[in-house]
């Protein structure tokens, strides 16, 4: 089915949001980050504050990775809904259902070649 024009305005307004919600969320990382970094001044502490200072430090470094890929991900939805490749398959090249694309419109795969790139990773 193809996407109507209110559809297209609805998937770009929340491609919108989804980019802002992403990049708040990348910003608001680094300044944590930061703060987490060594000081030059340390208080007394054992090997099991060293280890879950570094835990902390690669939770929070997967959290930004996590958002930079999703970032990524939106802004190539965004690339391919101005271009007109948006809703189309990576791998059949069939239409992906529109009901897929308003729930998740990152998705690059129709709903049976994303199940069968599952199956096949497992």
């Amino acid at each position: 089915m193809k996407l109507t024009t209110a559809d297209r305005i609805a998937l770009e307004d929340q491609l919108d949001t989804l980019k802002r919600q992403a990049i708040d969320e990348l910003r608001s990382a680094a300044p944590r980050m930061e703060e987490d970094a060594p000081s030059i001044v340390q208080d007394v502490h054992t090997h099991a504050d060293d280890a879950e200072a570094e835990r902390e430090q690669e939770v929070r470094s997967a959290g930004i990775e996590i958002d930079r890929l999703r970032l990524h991900d939106i802004e190539e939805a965004e690339r391919r809904l101005a271009c007109g490749r948006f809703g189309i398959c990576v791998d059949c090249g069939e239409d992906i259902a529109r009901l897929r694309l308003l729930a998740q419109p990152t998705a690059i795969r129709c709903a049976a070649c994303q199940a069968a790139l599952e199956a096949h990773r497992r």
